[in-house]
């Protein structure tokens, strides 16, 4: 299963995949992320801050290889250059393991099950045309995280959980 968690810059989206990872997890389901970094290139002209160039696989990378893995006793980390590639394609391509969920944060536009995350009745309203919206939730709301917890367990129909 596939669920997108989506909003506006600072509305919340890492926290709630913070608290989605820990409550699937709490009830032993593996659970892989795909992060979309929507933002503008860094001041030093990256997309995304990879680490730096003393580690050795990341030598590797700077010295023009493709792709760079390092296996440890227990991760895997890699780096790989790529074009911007499709939510689809990196689902495809990238995860590599099997997950019973993987959750998104972002990709605004791709067309799997989103929780919308938002601030205001503003920030919400500017979001109301992407589709497949099933939820919505603004943090700042008492009792906001309890009663997503309790739609979450339902949405994925884990037995026994909700």
């Amino acid at each position: 299963m596939i669920l997108q968690i989506v909003g506006l810059k600072n509305s919340g989206k890492t926290t709630l995949m913070t608290h989605t990872i820990q409550l699937l997890k709490v009830r032993q389901l593996t659970v892989a992320t795909v992060k979309h970094h929507g933002h503008h290139k860094t001041e030093d002209n990256h997309d995304i801050r990879l680490q730096n160039d003393q580690v050795d696989h990341m030598k590797h990378f700077y010295a023009g290889a493709d792709q760079s893995i390092v296996q440890g006793n227990a991760y895997q980390q890699s780096v790989t250059r790529t074009q911007n590639k499709t939510l689809d394609e990196i689902i495809g391509e990238s995860v590599t393991m099997d997950s019973n969920i993987i959750l998104i944060e972002g990709f605004k536009e791709a067309n799997y099950d989103k929780v919308l995350v938002y601030r205001n009745e503003s920030d919400r309203n500017a979001l109301n045309h992407l589709t497949h919206i099933k939820y919505a939730i603004n943090l700042s709301e008492p009792e906001a995280l309890c009663k997503y917890d309790q739609w979450l367990l339902s949405f994925f129909n884990i037995e026994g959980m909700n």
